[in-house]
């Protein structure tokens, strides 16, 4: 007599997070693949093996999936930002070095990766939110670094808050990723543009700042 064979374990459910994040990442490629004019909720219920009453669960409307996937896209360049923020070096310097990569960074999307950036610039006219925190963001970054380069002696007479938002202002067009097409439209020779503009901003803002051509 053989004796019964136990239960099979059931799998681990996935948890409501690990959905979302499995929901983001097929909307995302999708949208890559095709765009996100020419995707439904439908098209990602079924890519992903789900209901469309399942998938409403979880988002109430593809414009909040479109949201949290340009809230991702956004942090991405935030944390591009605050790594060059932390570097060992002048407060110039690290300026400098952050606007360049951050413009690149949106440059290349642009160019390389159209349809996600149109995805974001779509979402982000829905919900300008997302691109005011990205420029507060930005905003801290900057008075950080200025404040950082007071305390170490190299910056001198800059009040770190005002000197930030100036910054911000005098360089969103190179920094939101909804401004990226108007720049480049206008001025193929940006980098040229973003590192004359240096020249002359950082001095006026941060005296005594050491300044150098950011890298090529």
């Amino acid at each position: 007599m053989t004796s019964p064979r136990p239960p099979r374990a059931k799998p681990p459910r996935a948890s409501a997070n690990e959905i979302r994040v499995r929901i983001l990442q097929v909307a995302e490629e999708r949208f890559r693949r095709v765009g996100h004019l020419k995707t439904s909720m439908a098209d990602i219920a079924a890519e992903l093996g789900m209901s469309p009453a399942n998938l409403y669960r979880f988002f109430p409307a593809r414009q909040a999936i479109s949201d949290a996937i340009c809230h991702r896209a956004v942090k991405e360049i935030a944390d591009i930002a605050f790594a060059i923020a932390l570097m060992d070096m002048p407060a110039a310097l690290k300026i400098e070095r952050l606007l360049t990569a951050v413009h690149r960074y949106n440059r290349a999307r642009f160019f390389n990766d159209r349809r996600m950036h149109d995805m974001i610039i779509a979402a982000s006219r829905a919900n300008t939110a997302i691109l005011a925190v990205h420029l507060d963001r930005m905003e801290k970054l900057f008075e950080y670094i200025i404040r950082q380069g007071i305390e170490a002696g190299k910056v001198e007479g800059a009040c770190p808050a005002q000197a930030a938002r100036a910054l911000n202002g005098s360089f969103a067009i190179f920094l939101d990723p909804a401004l990226i097409e108007h720049c480049l439209r206008y001025d193929p020779d940006s980098d040229v543009t973003l590192r004359e503009r240096l020249r002359i901003v950082l001095p006026a803002l941060l005296p005594a700042a050491l300044t150098s051509t950011p890298p090529p």
